[in-house]
């Protein structure tokens, strides 16, 4: 359902000037259920709009690569209209990704393979996992045929100066050593998609992955999701794994949810996730050479899903992450290691950690000192101040 925005004036902090939140969409009068009117994600499409897209169903595999509600901006974010064209959003963190040569790509989710449907005979499982529920990686060199291409050619669509049109085509991802996850209870084969833009440098395509499973080089095959830097030189038609950012063989702690950047003195940052059961730090590591080696990861601060990093042209690094709450935090260096103070969205609630807001976020520059920043907000009133979950969006500029 969709809201009328309401830009307004502006707050200050320390640190950043806070655009008034335009309230893009909300959700059914009194929506409680996981996964409706969450999970918000901004992107630039060929003409220069802005997309928003937001997820509306059960937060689980089952209901991805389905339609995504969407809207579109061109005046940054002040004000929303219904999106109908091309490319068709898919749920979930649906992005698109301007890439070389004045290009797009959008590799987004897809219905996954049913091996009930598909009669898929499992192999013997490689590792084992607990993460909200039981989880079994298998190895994909053990898998039929039918389910090898479905693992590691990943549906997408590509815009392409010369046509002005989106068309589809398949993305390949590096086969070696590569493993399938399935969750118990399920009967869906997970793969990759995009979830963030691809970062760009040189010629090469780079993209943190945790939705791909792979052993590690000795053949160790982590219990809990890894992240591995992902590579392209050919502009975005096949990837190959250059490196393991980050991973965990005692099967104690997860890295997933990454999000990469580069850094003001040129080296690249990647902030992932821990938190799976328990409430954990997240974790940030560099590379100074290309990605090709990681510094062991370290945890930061005392909780986050989701982090997003955004290397404003001003030389700022960006780090947005929730839950509970919606925080902002400012590095003025620009490489990943001092941070300011968190500037709040959403205060949130550390005994309560969900019912605020979903605490996924998604940045998107506007000029050398401003983003927009768009998250959820499960305690939204509307004019007949009836309780609806919104997904805002908001200006921020650094000072």
């Amino acid at each position: 359902m969709q809201a009328q925005t309401r830009p307004g004036t502006t707050k200050q902090s320390a640190e950043v000037v806070l655009g008034q939140p335009v309230v893009a969409a909300v959700s059914e009068p009194r929506e409680q259920r996981w996964g409706f009117c969450q999970f918000p994600a901004l992107a630039r499409l060929p003409d220069g709009a802005i997309l928003l897209v937001w997820a509306d169903a059960d937060d689980a595999s089952e209901t991805h690569g389905h339609p995504a509600p969407a809207l579109v901006s061109r005046d940054d974010g002040r004000t929303w209209q219904p999106f109908t064209g091309s490319p068709r959003p898919l749920r979930p963190h649906y992005s698109v990704s301007e890439v070389l040569d004045g290009e797009f790509l959008t590799v987004p989710a897809h219905p996954y393979l049913n091996i009930k449907k598909e009669g898929v005979r499992l192999p013997a499982p490689a590792a084992e996992a607990k993460v909200y529920g039981i989880v079994r990686s298998y190895r994909v060199a053990d898998m039929p045929p039918a389910v090898r291409n479905y693992i590691h050619q990943l549906p997408a669509m590509r815009w392409t100066p010369a046509t002005g049109q989106w068309k589809d085509e398949i993305v390949t991802y590096d086969q070696r050593n590569q493993l399938a996850s399935l969750r118990e209870g399920s009967e869906v084969i997970t793969r990759s998609f995009f979830e963030h833009y691809l970062l760009a440098r040189g010629r090469e395509l780079l993209y943190a992955d945790y939705r791909v499973r792979y052993a590690l080089d000795d053949g160790t095959v982590p219990p809990k999701a890894a992240t591995h830097l992902m590579v392209s030189t050919d502009n975005g038609r096949t990837f190959q794994r250059r490196a393991t950012i980050a991973a965990d063989t005692s099967g104690a702690d997860q890295y997933g949810e990454p999000h990469l950047a580069p850094t003001a003195d040129g080296r690249l940052v990647c902030v992932m996730r821990k938190t799976d059961q328990q409430q954990k730090p997240m974790a940030i590591s560099w590379s100074a050479d290309g990605g090709k080696t990681w510094t062991p990861a370290r945890e930061l601060f005392e909780f986050g899903v989701w982090p997003c990093l955004l290397l404003l042209r001003s030389g700022t690094l960006v780090l947005s992450y929730g839950r509970p709450g919606v925080h902002l935090r400012l590095d003025r260096g620009g490489t990943g290691e001092k941070w300011s103070e968190p500037v709040a969205l959403v205060k949130g609630d550390a005994a309560n950690i969900q019912a605020h807001t979903c605490g996924y976020t998604s940045l998107l520059p506007l000029d050398e000192r401003s983003f927009l920043i768009a998250y959820s907000d499960f305690k939204h009133r509307d004019p007949e101040r009836v309780q609806r979950k919104a997904i805002l969006v908001r200006r921020v500029t650094v000072k």
